[in-house]
């Protein structure tokens, strides 16, 4: 029979396909983010419009009339106001251009990887096809010699059948030779007897020959005395003389005869004997032929019905493979479709991209043109108002909602109106104190600890985030994997969660800088999971043999299911502070004693939904450990 040889793996192919349609699932839910995030981005636009309409008033206001003095502070709050709410409206949007910049780029690797898993499939799919008309062929020739070897095991079992037959016959023949010989051998027998019993009869004979010879012979002594009287006694003593001679004669060839007779039946029994042995042997050798063609025609005859189960198994596959055949040819055209359609997607969603960047660049710009105008207003500030700058570490809208309403709060309670300035980056923080335009900053632990040796600022509170006022950065493993020790790290694999974390990377770095080892070569492989939740579930599963993470985040995986007793922490950082507020050192002590009071002070109200419940204070020493990392 053809033997089929392919390279194609199906389970490679069935993967592929699992994994366009959960690239396909992840596409199609990033495109309804990017939907939700563009009306979003139309929502703000317009509410934008709103109030650049309300500044645009406003300034014609002032310009058309004279605004006195005394309402110069309210128009000048009023525009801060604005300009406030502008700002924020542009940072947001700002926001949501660069995440949606994000999901573009994820789209568009997502739709390259769906276009090449189609080529790929497209490619596989032709040689499926191709085998499988290969196979459908080789199966039509396979059915075709499973017919035939059925018919020619049939009439098998009809000639082991007939040769049964004809050797049970010759055995019964073989049978009925030897009983004849056996007969034989008996009349032989008998014979034999018959011929002794004669040889003694003649035995017989022969001595009353000798003995009528002698009387005879005393006849004629007597006659021969007794002269003429004696004369007709002695022709009758010579007459039975003569005739006992005869006698003697005839018993003699008699004798003679039987000796042969005797002889004869013998060699005739010896003959017998060796016919009876040989037809013995010939009957044990039928009957052994019998028996082994027995057991051939009932090998035959389970041949026979396993032949007829593969007839109608080769039947089924014939079947089968037809319908595979015009499966794979409809999945062929579906793929063909999904790779021109993904192409074309590819096309718009780049182009898309583009214009979502340059809308980002536009963004950007009036980012920084609002903040320019909004650093302009904020020279000209009311006395009793503060400027708190906050870098966007999450976004525009939670700033809003989360930390706004706690800052409005802890200045009201000092007699201090809060203005809210979200800059870029950490580093405008530090460059917005230095030019006197932002009061007060939160500052993430790196970001004060740069700005410290830039400008001289102390951090003045920290917050309580869930009830705590630091964390530890933890480099954990699995207490099966034989590892106890930052020592048996070496030749393992280890997960990050990514290059920009503190606890996910950074403090896990200076761990094993400390230990002696560089960490760019004592693993086997590394990798960014890109959250710490991926790091623990990889750690977890043996996926990695180690990680790098911190206390909350296994406080949060044993929430959400995880037995942490399967875990050993082999490492772990001191107490690390959260962030830190601090107060531009122009501003004077009693502002900034006042203000720190106010801070510890402050109890969340129930209607503000924030993970930072309230506030410890805070001094410089307690940032070292990360002056150590950096």
């Amino acid at each position: 029979m053809e033997e089929i040889k392919s390279d194609i793996n199906l389970d490679n192919i069935h993967l592929e396909v699992k994994t366009i349609a959960q690239t396909s699932d992840e596409l199609k839910q990033n495109i309804m983010t990017l939907e939700e995030s563009s009306a979003q981005s139309v929502e703000i636009l317009n509410e934008n419009k709103v109030t650049i309409n309300s500044i645009y008033n406003l300034l014609t206001a002032m310009v058309e009339k004279e605004t006195p003095v005394e309402e110069v502070d309210n128009v000048n709050s009023e525009l801060f106001s604005l300009l406030e709410t502008m700002d924020f409206d542009i940072k947001k949007l700002s926001w949501f251009s660069e995440e949606n910049v994000k999901v573009f780029n994820t789209i568009v690797t997502q739709a390259d990887e769906i276009a090449k898993l189609s080529e790929e499939n497209a490619a596989s799919t032709y040689e499926i096809n191709s085998e499988i008309n290969h196979f459908t062929e080789v199966s039509n020739k396979l059915q075709g010699n499973i017919v035939q070897i059925e018919e020619n095991s049939s009439q098998s079992v009809s000639m082991l059948s007939e040769n049964r037959s004809t050797i049970e016959s010759i055995s019964d023949l073989l049978l009925d030779l030897i009983e004849g010989v056996k007969q034989a051998s008996g009349i032989n027998t008998e014979l034999d007897g018959s011929s002794k019993q004669i040889s003694k009869f003649v035995d017989y004979i022969k001595d009353i020959s000798r003995q009528t010879n002698l009387l005879a012979l005393n006849a004629s002594i007597e006659a021969a005395r007794a002269g003429a009287a004696g004369k007709g006694f002695s022709v009758v003593a010579e007459e039975i003389k003569r005739l006992s001679d005869s006698t003697a004669t005839f018993a003699t060839e008699i004798e003679q005869i039987v000796n042969q007779v005797i002889v004869e039946v013998e060699r005739s029994n010896t003959a017998i004997e060796r016919c009876t042995t040989r037809t013995k042997d010939i009957e044990n050798a039928a009957q052994k032929s019998g028996a082994v063609i027995e057991e051939i025609q009932k090998v035959l005859v389970e041949l026979n019905d396993s032949m007829n189960e593969i007839k109608a198994i080769s039947s089924l596959q014939v079947d089968t493979s037809h319908g595979i055949q015009s499966s794979v040819s409809k999945v062929s055209d579906a793929v063909d479709t999904t790779h021109r359609v993904t192409t074309n997607t590819i096309s718009t969603i780049v182009t898309q991209k583009s214009k979502n960047t340059e809308l980002l660049n536009y963004c950007t710009k009036l980012s920084e043109m609002a903040s320019n105008v909004q650093k302009l207003t904020a020279k000209n500030k009311n006395k009793d108002e503060i400027i708190f700058g906050i870098n966007p570490f999450t976004s525009p809208e939670n700033i809003k909602t989360m930390y706004v309403p706690i800052l409005n709060g802890v200045f009201k309670k000092i007699g201090y109106k809060v203005r809210t300035m979200i800059v870029k980056d950490y580093e405008a923080l530090s460059e917005g104190m230095k030019e006197g335009i932002i009061d007060v900053a939160w500052f993430s632990p790196f970001a004060y600890v740069n700005a410290h040796e830039k400008i001289g600022i102390e951090p003045l509170v920290s917050p309580r985030v869930h009830g705590k006022v630091s964390y530890n950065g933890y480099i954990i493993t699995r207490k099966d994997s034989g590892i106890s020790s930052l020592s048996g790290l070496r030749g393992r694999s280890f997960a990050y969660v990514d290059e920009g974390s503190a606890s996910g990377y950074l403090y896990a770095q200076h761990i094993i800088k400390s230990e002696g080892m560089n960490p760019k070569t004592v693993f086997s492989k590394t990798s960014y999971l890109g959250s710490h939740d991926s790091v623990i579930k990889a750690v977890q599963s043996r996926e990695y043999d180690a990680g790098a993470t911190y206390n909350e985040a296994m406080e949060g995986a044993q929430k959400s299911g995880i037995d942490l007793d399967e875990f050993r922490i082999i490492a772990k950082t001191p107490d690390i502070p959260k962030d830190a507020i601090a107060v531009n050192p122009k501003l004077s002590k009693e502002f900034t004693t006042l203000l720190k009071q106010a801070f510890v002070e402050y109890v969340k109200a129930p209607n503000i939904k924030s993970p930072v419940d309230g506030f410890v204070e805070s001094d410089d020493a307690k940032y070292d450990v990360i002056r150590e990392v950096m």
